[in-house]
């Protein structure tokens, strides 16, 4: 779990689009795509790179599946720290992917 966080962290610190992201995601990104991502440990900066690594384009092999199965209180705390995080981007994919099914 302490390499997880470390590649949470990493990613984290992207900023921009998450479909155009920097050529720095791309090594934690490949890597966070094979492992789970839920640590009680986990603080904002890593909140912030969990959200950034799930709801980018095409990050997981399983991506529709990971993000189903994601604790519910897990999906609740991304998802807040999504809404306040101030990148509209990441708050549209956030709902979209994170927030409850729409009607």
């Amino acid at each position: 779990m302490e390499r997880v966080l470390a590649l949470l962290n990493w990613y984290g610190s992207g900023s921009g689009r998450c479909s155009g992201y920097p050529v720095h995601e791309g090594v934690p990104g490949e890597l966070l795509g094979r492992m789970p991502i839920a640590d009680p440990r986990a603080e904002e900066r890593h909140d912030a790179g969990a959200v950034r690594h799930l709801v980018g384009w095409k990050t997981r092999p399983r991506q529709k599946r990971d993000v189903a199965r994601l604790p519910e209180p897990l999906r609740a705390r991304l998802l807040a720290h999504a809404r306040r995080c101030g990148d509209s981007d990441k708050q549209v994919r956030a709902e979209r992917w994170l927030g409850p099914p729409r009607a």
